[in-house]
């Protein structure tokens, strides 16, 4: 797999200087957030070295970074916005009890998936009503 090319990791690190201004955070602050030494840190935000999984999971689960937005530049910075652009048109028409149900699905994929297992079940059951 090719490297990463040197304008890349600079647009990278310039993004990654971002979300650290905006957290008013210095780069020992948010190297300790995100479990580094300050000069790992400063490597990743300079572009000299690509975040490590670790330091990506972290900025995803402890800030919603989109990682879309960070690694491609797609996209909102913060993934909540990117969840309520994607949810389908209609949605609000219906009940909160619709709705939170969907919600609680779109975090919960195990109970989506016996749900739906469910409601195949009942569907193919279930005999259409003639007109």
């Amino acid at each position: 797999m090719p490297k990463p090319g040197k304008e890349f990791m600079q647009n990278l690190g310039r993004r990654l200087r971002t979300i650290r201004r905006q957290l008013n955070y210095n780069q020992q602050e948010m190297a300790s957030a995100l479990g580094l030494k300050r000069s790992g840190y400063f490597k990743n935000e300079e572009g000299e070295t690509f975040p490590g999984v670790s330091t990506l999971f972290r900025l995803q689960k402890n800030y919603d970074i989109s990682m879309d937005w960070l690694i491609f530049n797609k996209g909102p910075m913060v993934f909540k916005e990117k969840q309520q652009e994607e949810k389908p048109a209609g949605l609000e028409e219906r009940s909160p009890e619709v709705r939170e149900l969907v919600d609680v699905m779109e975090q919960d994929p195990q109970l989506k998936h016996e749900i739906l297992a469910y409601f195949y079940k009942y569907k193919s059951k279930k005999k259409p009503t003639e007109a």
